[in-house]
């Protein structure tokens, strides 16, 4: 298929829909008006009407290379200047902050997320001072609770009991 053919059977409008190529672009590729587009542009446009429409685009293919290599185009950028590495200290840098942060996370994880499991590996501060304690209680009977209980419960009936005697003789005086 030709491209004469092509716009014989369809209209700029339905090629425009079927490629996605703006109506302009069309107008400007099939009038042979190169200027208008880039040469990127124009073999790109030309290559999807050619897949779409199953067509051999090659004369228009070689009238728009002929008119882009007359008139080549001096407008693009030319770095002729070699590229200077960057200095890779701010990469040390971030290593070492991803690595405190690590320690950091590491060190909450063991000592204050799960102590149940750690507890005999690392023995804990509160752990230290209940075991202390514990012991302490341990080697002095006089420190433990049930001691402290039956003091404070004889305290409580000596002064019950002494009470209780200044009254009945407080009465019998009465």
């Amino acid at each position: 298929m030709q491209l004469n053919e092509i716009l014989e059977e369809n209209t700029i409008r339905s090629i425009s829909q079927k490629t996605n190529i703006s109506e302009e672009n069309l107008e400007a590729l099939f009038a042979g008006e190169f200027d208008v587009l880039k040469k990127v542009k124009a073999m790109g446009f030309i290559s999807i009407i050619e897949r779409e429409y199953h067509a051999d685009l090659k004369p228009l293919r070689d009238q728009a290379k002929a008119y882009y290599s007359e008139h080549h185009d001096e407008n693009g950028i030319v770095l002729d200047a070699p590229i200077a590495e960057r200095k890779r200290g701010k990469s040390k840098f971030l290593i070492l902050v991803v690595l405190l942060l690590l320690g950091a996370a590491s060190w909450y994880f063991i000592t204050q997320f799960d102590r149940k499991k750690f507890k005999n590996i690392i023995p804990f501060q509160n752990e230290k001072i209940t075991e202390s304690i514990k012991s302490a209680v341990d080697h002095d009977p006089q420190l433990s609770i049930e001691h402290a209980i039956a003091e404070e419960t004889k305290n409580n009936d000596d002064t019950l009991s002494s009470n209780t005697a200044e009254t009945i003789e407080d009465n019998r005086s009465n």
